[in-house]
């Protein structure tokens, strides 16, 4: 009888307890973390659900047990339960397809508030008076940045009564979190198979009881992280009884056993989720026989539906933004002056004629880049690990370039007058019509312009390197008509051409110091192929530039030469120009292989201690030991590299930052061409440097900064350690 009243004491007492004497939850200023019961009371030999709430503050969120690109799942370890008493796995529900701005990352997670089921199995024969239950949880936060969190969770409630009586605080959350849960694979009979088709893996997913009748979108989010590339794009086929999703295919396809194991998740057309647990097998000839769309055919044309990140009409626009912003860049301003002096000396022309060289010049920046596009494609799908740029890896083409920058700077400066035919330089700044040199002068920009990826370029980029050809050249079109688009414009403007101020005396002055920037142009240009063939390389373009110098001179002596002197002059700057070409195929131009420190422009005062030469052996050896590791892949002719170099990656604040936090920081030097380096970029979706990137500790992946760093944003991604 004592034992009885006891027991209902008990009871009585825990009912009367309030809820904060039982649990603490863990509270954050990012989440908030709690565990809880789903019962108020316990029974021997019922099972106990337990559950970890997990509240995220406003646009942060958790992680699933699926592994998206980047995030951990929460966990729950060292369990401290009464004697007999038996916990399962976590229970995780459904997750959404969540893609990170401003990356090519995907994540499978939570945005809102989540409850993770814990089934607790009592033993019959517990004869204590209260359940005792502490369990270590360890879970990961993120938003911009990313912080991991861990606590010791407790709850205590009384053993009483012979059925569980629910706690109604959280009911309905348990009602919906079960109605979230995938279905397990004997639940359903939805077939799921997979194919490799080249760079791609598409997944087919059947089921004859038209299940996905209504559907509105479908993901497939794999356990391993080995299946798909990072990024958001796929496309997507559905049907009453069939989906079908397609992925770029992770460069190491990792499979285990034959299967690809994973979640396929379906919303249905209120918006509800509903999961199942798949094992994809691989398509072969008995099975295909049911599943009407092949993968190998699965999403190769413009029109297939990529509802997972952003579609062709998006990426084109993107590419329109990036080419316009490329006529800010440092890089393409010497050329696009030789634009604004031929407006300047066309001012009196006919709009009619204004127009024309408005369109010979897009015709110029879009030919050339959808040719640069096409070469680039043409070596990749050779084998060739090349990228955006590839050009300027090239030391015999940067020594060209020299050479023709330093000439362009000559005639600028009256040293000698070219016709209206040379490289479009004479006919952009003549005053009779030269729609050949408008055209040439968009050919030059372009090739200028390569080196430089401005902002929105690089999803446009990376999106059109992974299409078909026909794709790709839409999007190189668009990148070519954003560049060209302000110079068009005006040229179609009578309004705006107004404006213009009208040829004079002054423009001679105005021609003489755009004379300048060229010659700026030539010393960058010259430091680029030192760093690709030392100084060596270097000092023979100067020689040749000397040569070109003095072949011109001799020119322009012609004009008051004799006749024998004019020939001998034209002969002798012949010879000049023909050992100028082969000075630049000579040895003396062959690429060297420089450490990181020696190319790319080391930061002053770096040295050895400061950073080191990027290998992907040592960026191994880094992530085994749990190291948080910062990469910068950069090149000496990328513009965006160096500006960020100077500003930002050398300042001291960061770099104390690195050291404070134990970061080791690892540069790769793309100046010249290297295998390794190209791997990199293409795991990452990127087309050219710069990328940079960041690993904050062991078994995470990599975090994708912008191109355009601040140290701001250097010290906030550091913050995640």
């Amino acid at each position: 009888m004592r034992k009885q009243f006891n027991t209902v004491l008990a009871a009585v007492v825990f009912l009367l307890m309030p809820s904060w004497l039982l649990a603490q939850p863990f509270q954050g200023e990012e989440i908030e973390v709690e565990l809880i019961a789903e019962s108020v009371n316990v029974v021997p030999g019922e099972t106990l659900w337990l559950a970890l709430r997990l509240t995220p503050t406003e646009h942060w969120h958790t992680y699933s047990r699926w592994q998206g690109d980047s995030g951990e799942a929460t966990r729950l370890t060292n369990w401290q339960l009464p004697e007999g008493a038996v916990v399962g796995d976590i229970q995780f529900p459904t997750p959404t397809w969540l893609p990170f701005p401003g990356s090519d990352l995907v994540t499978f997670s939570y945005e809102n508030e989540v409850f993770l089921p814990v089934p607790v199995q009592v033993p019959a024969t517990l004869s204590a008076t209260q359940f005792d239950v502490s369990v270590f949880a360890e879970w990961q936060v993120c938003d911009e940045i990313c912080i991991l969190g861990e606590a010791t969770l407790s709850l205590t409630l009384p053993v009483h009564g012979e059925a569980l009586e629910a706690d109604t605080r959280w009911e309905q959350a348990f009602a919906s979190t079960r109605a979230n849960l995938p279905m397990t694979l004997d639940q359903h009979a939805v077939q799921a198979l997979f194919a490799e088709a080249g760079e791609r893996v598409s997944f087919s997913f059947q089921d004859a009881r038209n299940v996905f009748d209504g559907a509105t979108n479908v993901w497939f989010f794999p356990e391993s992280k080995r299946i798909l590339k990072p990024g958001p794009l796929r496309d997507v086929t559905l049907s009453n009884s069939l989906v079908q999703i397609t992925h770029a295919k992770a460069r190491r396809f990792l499979v285990e056993d034959g299967r690809v194991p994973g979640l396929l998740s379906v919303a249905g057309p209120d918006g509800q989720m509903k999961g199942y647990l798949v094992s994809a097998v691989p398509a072969n000839a008995e099975n295909l026989s049911s599943i009407t769309a092949l993968a190998a055919s699965a999403g190769n044309t413009p029109g297939s539906s990529d509802t997972g990140g952003p579609g062709l009409l998006t990426v084109m626009v993107f590419a329109l933004a990036g080419g316009m912003i490329l006529n800010l860049m440092p890089c393409v301003f010497p050329v696009l002056s030789l634009k604004v002096l031929s407006f300047a000396s066309n001012s009196g022309a006919a709009h009619s004629q204004q127009r024309l060289h408005g369109l010979a010049y897009t015709a110029g920046i879009i030919v050339t880049f959808m040719a640069l596009a096409s070469i680039l494609l043409a070596l990749r799908a050779g084998g060739e690990a090349v990228g955006w740029a590839f050009q300027l890896q090239s030391p015999w083409f940067v020594a060209l370039l020299i050479c023709l920058f330093f000439v362009m700077g000559l005639s600028l400066s009256g040293a000698y007058e070219f016709g209206s035919g040379f490289m479009g330089a004479g006919g952009s700044l003549a005053s009779a019509p030269g729609y050949k040199g408008s055209f040439f002068t968009g050919v030059l920009a372009t090739v200028v312009a390569s080196p430089c990826t401005a902002p929105f370029m690089g999803a446009a980029l990376g999106f059109a390197l992974s299409q078909s050809w026909l794709v790709a050249m839409v999007v190189f079109f668009c990148l070519g008509l954003g560049m060209a688009l302000p110079f068009l414009l005006l040229s179609f403007s009578p309004a705006l051409l107004n404006f213009m101020p009208r040829p004079g005396a002054w423009m001679n002055t105005f021609k003489e110091f755009m004379a300048f920037p060229m010659y700026a142009t030539v010393l960058w240009l010259l430091w680029v192929l030192g760093n690709q063939t030392g100084v060596n390389g270097m000092a023979a373009v100067v020689g040749s530039c000397l040569l070109l110098a003095f072949g011109l001179w001799l020119l322009n002596k012609r004009a008051v030469a004799g006749p024998f002197w004019r020939s001998a002059n034209a002969l002798f700057a012949a010879v000049l120009v023909m050992t100028v070409v082969y000075v630049l195929q000579s040895p003396l131009l062959e690429t060297r292989q420089l450490t990181a420190a020696a190319g790319a422009g080391s930061e002053e005062g770096f040295g050895e201690e400061r950073y080191e030469p990027f290998s992907a052996v040592r960026l191994s050896e880094l992530q085994a030991a749990g190291q948080p590791v910062f990469i910068n892949m950069t090149a000496a002719w990328c513009i965006t590299c160096l500006a960020n170099e100077q500003t930002t990656l050398s300042s001291e604040r960061v770099m104390q930052a690195m050291q404070d936090r134990n970061i080791t920081y690892l540069k790769g030097d793309w100046t010249n061409q290297d295998p390794e380096i190209s791997r990199v970029l293409d795991e990452f979706n990127r087309p050219s440097v710069p990328l940079y990137l960041f690993y904050p500790g062991a078994g995470q992946q990599a975090v994708i900064l912008p191109q355009i760093l601040t140290p701001s944003i250097m010290i906030e991604v550091f913050g995640q350690i």
